[in-house]
């Protein structure tokens, strides 16, 4: 079996430090099919960095690399990318091409000669999240919808990892949906040494107002005040460069130099150390779909607080496995996480429970077997 796989992928093939939850799965969907005997493994990916189109083999699979549209991309829809990727899958000619997310990959794959394709839509459009106020992010935000829109009606198969999209999806009754949860990697299963700090929290995900960061900013000014020794660390890559300046401001103002700190981007190995001095995972997203830091979060064993909005309250069954609270309810979130700062005990109940449940359905031989099936179940129509 040929498969291409159309999506983002590290161009160099150096998958230690990941770009985003959907590259994370991208990879380890990869690392799940090199298991499998007689498979072809194609990559399509494009990006910036790249001059002119690359091709080259590492690892037993075979990595396409197109330029990404540095001017008006948005607006001209990527249309010189999408002319690369269509070219590239009549070269390769697979069995079966699997894109990702509703975005130009798709559109491309969607408008090529290919006529087996499934699709993993990751998130949904935006109007289904609280409007934006900015209007140039509400432009930005239109082309992306225009392009989510031509995407959803085309695309015949569709892979959601979440009951939230599918939800959303099922108007659609030409489709045919399958269901498939986000592959972790099996590093995050790999429990060493207990050497969880006492006061320390953490998030980990994007740098930008979608996650919700300044909700968990006032909780931690608030804990300051009969906690002095409350920290939070921050790990994650700047995508909003205001935004995170307004962190900074609240930061500076508030007097929490000594409480909060930015870890940067890091690569798994770090960012898996982080978990194991965690003693709270907190998650305070306005929109999300399966977010794979919380699922990181959980496969480590760690009691985790998180919204409930979007897909994440079919990951955290709560006060089961973790917490939940209103988006931007800062008094919740205040005492969540004071009481589980205060109890091990449920903290230690929350983080068994959590990894017990991601360790059985997340894992990257189970998620294979599924995609596997469901590759075999497209090419036969």
């Amino acid at each position: 079996m040929r498969v291409a796989i159309v999506g983002p992928y590290p161009v160099d093939g150096k998958i230690d430090k990941i770009n985003g939850g959907v590259q994370a799965v991208i990879i380890n969907m990869v690392k799940g099919l090199l298991t499998i005997k007689d498979l072809d493994i194609h990559i399509i990916t494009a990006n910036f960095s790249v001059e002119g189109c690359r091709e080259y083999s590492l690892d037993g699979i075979t990595i396409h690399a197109v330029p990404l549209d540095r001017h008006f991309g948005n607006i001209r829809l990527y249309r010189n990318t999408r002319k690369e990727i269509c070219v590239k899958l009549k070269r390769i000619q697979p069995d079966i091409v699997h894109s990702h997310m509703f975005g130009y990959y798709t559109l491309a794959v969607l408008e090529s000669i290919s006529k087996k394709v499934v699709v993993s839509t990751h998130g949904v459009s935006y109007r289904y999240w609280d409007p934006v106020p900015d209007i140039v992010e509400k432009i930005r935000r239109y082309f992306q919808d225009y392009i989510y829109d031509r995407c959803e009606r085309m695309a015949k198969y569709l892979i959601v990892n979440s009951p939230f999209v599918e939800k959303l999806l099922l108007a659609y009754k030409d489709k045919k949906i399958y269901r498939l949860n986000n592959p972790i990697s099996d590093m995050f299963f790999e429990q060493g040494p207990d050497i969880e700090e006492e006061n320390r929290l953490l998030f980990a995900g994007n740098i930008c107002e979608g996650k919700g960061i300044i909700s968990l900013f006032y909780s931690i000014d608030r804990i300051k005040r009969t906690l002095r020794d409350i920290r939070l660390f921050i790990a994650g890559r700047i995508i909003e460069p205001g935004y995170y300046r307004k962190l900074i401001r609240f930061i500076k103002e508030r007097g929490l130099e000594r409480h909060i700190f930015f870890l940067g981007e890091l690569n798994e190995t770090d960012l898996k150390e982080e978990y194991r001095k965690a003693s709270i995972f907190v998650f305070p997203s306005l929109q999300d779909v399966a977010p794979m830091a919380i699922l990181q979060a959980m496969a480590m064993g760690k009691a985790v607080i998180g919204t409930d909005v979007g897909g994440i309250p079919y990951i955290i069954d709560h006060g089961t496995n973790g917490i939940l609270v209103k988006k931007d309810d800062h008094d919740s979130l205040t005492d969540n996480i004071v009481n589980l700062v205060h109890n091990k005990g449920l903290r230690k109940t929350l983080g068994l429970n959590a990894m017990k449940k991601i360790s059985k359905e997340y894992r990257i031989d189970t998620v294979t077997a599924g995609l596997i099936r469901i590759y075999r179940e497209v090419i036969d129509g």
